[in-house]
C-alpha cells in the first residue's frame, strides 16, 4: 500500500469530476469515440490503396514522410485544440 505523504501533491488530491450517474455516459461517448476513430483509420487505409492503385504509392510515401517543423507546428496546434477541447469537456465541476 502507498503512504500518500511519499505522493506527489498533485496526487494526494482526488477530485471527482463526474458523477456516478454521467461514468455510463462518458463511456458510450469513449465507445462512439473509439468506433469513429476506427472507421477513420479504415478509410484512410482504404483511400491510400486506392492512391497505391493509381500508382501513387501513398502508403508507403505516408510511412516514410519526414514531417516539416512547419507542418508538426499545424499539427501540434490541432492536436492541441482537440485535446483541449475534450478536456474542457470533462471539467463539468471544479
Amino acid at each position: 500500500m502507498v503512504d500518500k505523504a511519499d505522493l506527489p501533491a498533485s496526487e494526494t488530491t482526488c477530485r471527482r469530476i463526474l458523477s456516478e450517474e454521467q461514468l455510463d455516459d462518458v463511456a458510450s461517448a469513449v465507445i462512439a469515440l473509439a468506433r469513429e476513430v476506427y472507421v477513420l483509420t479504415d478509410r484512410l487505409r482504404v483511400l491510400e490503396q486506392v492512391l497505391d492503385d493509381r500508382g501513387l504509392k501513398a502508403h508507403e510515401a505516408v510511412e516514410h514522410r519526414q514531417i516539416t517543423p512547419e507542418l508538426q507546428s499545424e499539427l501540434d496546434e490541432k492536436r492541441d485544440r482537440i485535446l483541449g477541447a475534450v478536456l474542457k469537456a470533462l471539467r463539468v465541476s471544479e
